[in-house]
């Protein structure tokens, strides 16, 4: 995608106008859209939902606020512990620092990855640091200051002050936090306001914000007007070449899927794997690295491996695992639609046949009964989908095939290296 040039100077958000409704009298049509409320609700509701929006505004202010003291008041002294991502340069060397929210998978494949890369090849330098441990000094030293789905408040203070050094910013952001499903403690933690206020705020004031997914890089443009940058994360061969596949002599199909919780997701699937296990006996077997629906986990042709492995461990399992077919379902909403495609990247870097729900994560990446099958997410479509990839085993092979090429040919890490350069650091 086409970047557009970013001034360094960066407008701060105007202090928000108190809404609110009287009893006596209703505020006008043009007033009450200015303070976020619908025109012809009650005083009561106006009211309320006018108090809501100031109390985000305020909830985002003072978490700035307490950052920039915080910042202010660090002894420039200050000692950083060093995260296990990357060694820290030297202060004064650094090309690019990295703020991340956590140490995430997210940071491995998408930055740490193809920076080690940029890094071997010769003049560039680099270090990560979660959003506690980054000081002024930090920030004066580096020229590029990339911040990883950061949402605190503090973490924004940290971008304002990079601004005002006169650094280049970059948000890389690979979730729709915006969409995001409340109800769960993921979805809960996101959708506190104040956390939401600064993703806009990030999304409003970063120079260049980078996304994993095309869908979410056109979501953003659409709501606020940005240009983005847009490419996938990467794939480090160097940790698959030399991992053998299981071969299997039994005739038995295995089906795996890896992962962490996602209730929503196999609602439709559990009742078409039902039918599958039903339907062939002990011809098949599941296996689930990480989550397993509890219907079907007492099945004895289930199996299930605890996840929370260290990302290099568990790819290496996942390829030895040498699943005849993987599945990747996933329901169809704004938010699970501006995902990134991770599962294709590891199913056919790992060369294993992928079963993907039809959605826009996966269907720009595949051509059907080559590089991998994409099913409607209902029941029949897993179902009618999974008899289809059981029963042709000569797909499977060519799927296989096929999708590790893909894989090799756009998500290595040289190739998401020569992303970053040519699309971010223009060198």
């Amino acid at each position: 995608m086409a970047l557009r040039k970013h001034k360094k100077k960066v407008r701060r958000p105007k202090a928000a106008k108190r809404g609110g409704a009287s009893r006596r009298r209703q505020p006008s049509r043009k007033v009450a859209r200015k303070n976020g409320v619908k025109p012809g609700l009650s005083p009561y509701q106006q009211g309320h939902i006018a108090g809501f929006e100031q109390g985000r505004r305020d909830g985002y202010a003072r978490g700035v606020e307490n950052a920039k003291t915080a910042v202010a008041e660090q002894p420039p002294e200050a000692v950083l512990s060093e995260t296990p991502a990357t060694p820290a340069p030297a202060i004064g060397q650094l090309d690019v620092l990295v703020i991340t929210a956590g140490h995430i998978a997210s940071l491995d494949i998408g930055i740490v990855q193809p920076f080690r890369e940029l890094q071997k090849r010769g003049d560039f330098s680099f270090a990560v640091h979660t959003e506690e441990e980054v000081s002024r000094e930090l920030i004066e030293a580096a020229h590029t200051i990339i911040f990883l789905r950061n949402v605190e408040p503090s973490s924004f203070a940290l971008l304002e002050l990079a601004h005002a050094l006169g650094k280049t910013t970059v948000y890389v952001i690979d979730d729709n936090f915006l969409e995001i499903p409340a109800n769960t403690p993921v979805g809960d933690y996101y959708q506190v306001p104040e956390r939401k206020e600064t993703f806009r705020q990030f999304l409003t004031h970063a120079h260049i914000i980078k996304v994993d997914s095309p869908e979410l890089g056109s979501y953003i443009e659409a709501k606020f007007k940005r240009k983005v940058v847009y490419f996938p994360a990467s794939v480090d061969f160097a940790w698959l070449d030399g991992v053998e596949r299981t071969s299997r002599t039994s005739g038995q199909v295995v089906i795996g899927y890896e992962g962490g919780s996602k209730e929503e997701d196999f609602v439709v699937v559990v009742p078409a794997l039902r039918r599958i296990l039903d339907y062939y006996g002990g011809f098949i077997t599941l296996e689930f690295y990480g989550y397993v629906p509890a219907e079907l986990a007492d099945h004895p042709n289930v199996k299930h491996v605890e996840g929370n492995q260290e990302y290099r461990s568990f790819i290496r399992k996942l390829k030895q695992s040498g699943w005849d077919i993987g599945i990747a379902p996933l329901a169809v909403h704004p938010f699970n639609n501006c995902k990134t495609n991770n599962k294709l990247r590891e199913y056919g870097a790992c060369g294993i046949p992928g079963l993907y729900t039809d959605s826009p994560v996966y269907r720009p990446w595949i051509k059907q009964g080559e590089t991998g099958y994409l099913v409607p997410h209902t029941e029949d479509g897993w179902y009618k989908g999974l008899r289809e990839m059981i029963e042709d085993p000569a797909m499977r092979e060519r799927i296989r095939v096929q999708a590790e090429a893909q894989a090799r040919g756009e998500f290595s890490v040289e190739h998401c290296a020569a992303q970053w350069n040519q699309h971010v650091f223009r060198h």
